[in-house]
């Protein structure tokens, strides 16, 4: 695999667990509020 492509794959997973994490938090707020 090249490296560029190395690279957009771990922004691309980096992006997706931000993502999740935030919506996680947005839910727990939203349960606790």
């Amino acid at each position: 695999m090249p490296a560029r492509l190395r690279r957009i794959a771990w922004f691309i997973a980096i992006w997706l667990a931000s993502v999740a994490a935030l919506t996680v938090v947005a839910m727990a707020i939203r349960a606790v509020v």
